[in-house]
């Protein structure tokens, strides 16, 4: 009888980490492109008030970066279990989908003035 060593995939909790961590990669891409959009020439703010409704959104949006990024970070070092994630990546996604209405809602509106 021969001992063979077979190769142990990674674990299901393994795959559910690289999974979130792929997701939030993703996510990133997607904070990019709507930084991408705000510094659009289309987005130009034409008044005092837009100007700072720009600046707001880019700060908020660089800030939501940072979080995601550290993040990816602790998920590839493996820091905490996926499970200690799932609520501050749920509030992540929830500030992304509102951070994402707010700079459409301001491209629709710089658009008009």
């Amino acid at each position: 009888m021969t001992n063979s060593l077979e190769t142990v995939g990674p674990s299901k909790r393994e795959s559910e980490k690289n999974a979130l961590t792929l997701k939030m990669e993703r996510h990133q891409n997607d904070l990019s492109q709507l930084r991408h959009q705000l510094n659009s020439y289309i987005c130009e703010p034409t008044t005092y008030k837009l100007f700072e409704r720009m600046e707001g959104l880019k700060s908020a949006l660089e800030n939501l970066r940072q979080d995601n990024a550290e993040i990816i970070a602790n998920l590839k070092v493996h820091k905490r279990n996926r499970d200690d994630y799932i609520g501050q990546i749920k509030q992540h996604f929830a500030q992304f989908n509102q951070l994402q209405k707010r700079v459409q809602d301001y491209i629709d509106g710089a658009r008009h003035c």
